[in-house]
């Protein structure tokens, strides 16, 4: 990973920076002060293409679409014009800091090859990457009630999704747009834009399967890749689909993932590439191997999405399939406990996805009736006790977070965390709820939901999970909740 801070150096302070004459480090794509107050940040361009001192930020980029003149160039110029004066460098290095370590989906060497020197020099489907990139390593606003912030941030993404839309419209498809789309759909999930990414979650798979006949279509996008870097760019972009997909279908009802009757197709097609990971002498930092590992992690939490919401009659066929899976389950959080080491998980997307198939799967075990006989008769309190210990482990982790000793590190925490804690503390709720007096359960609740409180900084998803916790929440706990 690059680490040359002077590439992220503007010449000039910031417009509010120099406006409000304060001290400004001059960070690209954001100063350090306008980052640490919520506020936009802004470097106005000059001639030569620097950035200045200055003052309003340009409008949009307008196209018409009635003129006749709307071309792949148009759309082309537009992008860029939403991008300087970043550099190419300076996108991928936000790529590099803040999603790769997480959600490796885009070929970093292939990019860095490849790298334009200058804008103009740039594909178009390079410039659409980019754009994507700037968005979903963009700051939301401080708080929901900062109005301009809040259309500014929402404005940007819509704009990203209507080029989106005109690139589709003019026949452009390449691997770089499909992971566009991922990118997109990641912003979606993490902003709490439904039912967005569950629409968007379909549009990728159709981008994806058009690859198949006819991977690239004009001379303004990247150069086409040979086989060996075709198979790669298809194993990272089904890779980004899978679990995405798996991920969406436990936030959006009881309907299975889209991939779920095309999944043994698409595991043969990715099995030469993700098998040879499980290698013990395999380098484990490596993206597909950690890509390989968030599959994993994903299979077994569609597994468990599909049983618990199967029909009353195949629930009781797949109970022993389900207790199987939970341990497997079991075992792969082991190994990556191992493979985390020192980290928290909270940054480890594989056991993020892990904790949340094994809280849904001990949660609904947990209020089964006890059976009287048979293999499965201890199930009830195995998977209370269970649950019990996931909720602990998960607040006594989350509490680290909100101790100044260990401070969040907003850039390598994904998305996939908010929806863990957020089922953890819908748990602990319904539990007060029935013991209102529980001191320990009141204690657990104000951590959890704390800690969303601090990472809806990062991913507005937090906020919705608390208006939804809220929703579940009578008055009377809630005003004891806030009195702690």
């Amino acid at each position: 990973m690059p680490s040359d801070n002077h590439l992220l150096i503007a010449k000039k302070a910031c417009t509010r920076c120099s406006t409000q004459k304060r001290r400004c480090d001059r960070a690209l794509p954001h100063c350090a002060l306008c980052k640490r107050l919520r506020h936009q940040c802004k470097y106005e361009i000059s001639p030569g293409g620097s950035s200045g001192p200055t003052p309003s930020p340009s409008p949009k980029p307008t196209v018409s679409f009635r003129s006749g003149l709307f071309a792949l160039d148009h759309l082309k110029d537009a992008i860029i014009q939403e991008l300087v004066p970043i550099t190419p460098e300076d996108v991928l290095l936000s790529y590099c800091q803040a999603i790769e370590p997480w959600f490796p989906v885009v070929s970093v060497s292939r990019l860095r090859s490849r790298l334009p020197p200058t804008w103009d020099e740039a594909p178009l489907d390079f410039a659409l990457l980019c754009l994507c990139i700037l968005l979903i390593t963009a700051t939301p606003p401080s708080s929901p009630e900062d109005g301009n912030n809040n259309s500014e941030f929402t404005s940007m993404y819509l704009y990203t999704k209507s080029t989106l839309a005109s690139t589709e419209g003019l026949g452009v498809n390449s691997f770089l747009t499909v992971q566009s789309r991922i990118l997109v759909t990641l912003f979606e999930i993490g902003h709490g834009f439904y039912p967005a990414a569950y629409i968007s979650i379909g549009a990728i798979i159709r981008a994806a399967d058009a690859l198949e006949t006819r991977p690239w279509v004009d001379s303004s996008l990247s150069q086409s890749p040979n086989e060996e870097e075709k198979r790669e760019e298809t194993t990272l972009i089904w890779c980004g689909i899978l679990i995405l997909d798996r991920y969406i279908a436990i936030e959006s009802g009881p309907q299975p993932p889209i991939t779920s009757s095309r999944s043994l197709s698409i595991h043969d097609f990715l099995k030469p590439t993700l098998c040879p990971t499980h290698d013990p002498n395999q380098n484990r930092t490596s993206s597909i191997c950690r890509l390989s590992r968030l599959i994993e992690a994903s299979s077994l939490l569609e597994k468990i999405h599909i049983t618990l919401n199967s029909s009353s009659v195949e629930h009781e066929l797949n109970i022993e399939e389900l207790i199987l899976t939970v341990q497997t389950l079991v075992v792969l959080q082991g190994i990556l406990n191992l493979e985390v080491g020192d980290e928290l998980y909270l940054y480890a997307p594989g056991l993020n996805l892990c904790n949340i198939a094994l809280l849904l799967a001990f949660e609904h075990g947990s209020k089964v009736p006890p059976l009287t006989s048979g293999p499965t008769a201890n199930c009830t309190s195995i998977a209370d006790t269970s649950l019990n210990s996931i909720l602990n482990t998960v607040t006594s982790v989350v509490e680290l977070f909100m101790l100044d000793t260990r401070p969040i590190d907003f850039n390598l925490i994904p998305p996939f965390v908010a929806f863990l804690v957020f089922k953890a503390a819908a748990i602990v709720t319904q539990r007060l709820l029935l013991n209102a007096d529980s001191s320990e359960n009141l204690k657990t609740l104000r951590i959890l939901r704390k800690f969303l409180e601090a990472v809806g900084k990062r991913w507005l998803s937090c906020d919705r999970y608390l208006k939804i916790l809220n929703e579940d929440t009578t008055p009377r706990l809630l005003k004891v909740l806030e009195q702690g």
